[in-house]
């Protein structure tokens, strides 16, 4: 409840000029989705499945030839709609 007040406070008083991003590793519903949806308030969030997935296959997957792409594509598309999110590799 803590972090859906602060931000639709930070949204309110600063509307149009800030952005919010939350990192989770948690895969928590609605997180990115606005306060008057029910959801934290967070315009984005940080998602941490692409960084991990590449650590895993860099790190055990071997020769590129070999690489499960259905498993790799997935991964990459694997996303809540109308969340936004930031990723990174």
């Amino acid at each position: 409840v803590y972090l859906m007040l602060a931000n639709d406070m930070l949204h309110t008083l600063y509307a149009g000029n800030c952005v919010t991003i939350a990192e989770d590793v948690s895969g928590m519903p609605t997180l990115a989705r606005p306060v008057s949806e029910g959801g934290v308030g967070f315009d984005y969030r940080l998602q941490m499945a692409i960084a991990d997935k590449w650590v895993e296959v860099l790190s055990e997957w071997g020769m590129d030839d070999a690489w499960d792409m259905g498993n790799l594509v997935h991964t990459l598309e694997n996303r809540r709609w109308g969340e936004k999110c930031i990723s990174y590799a």
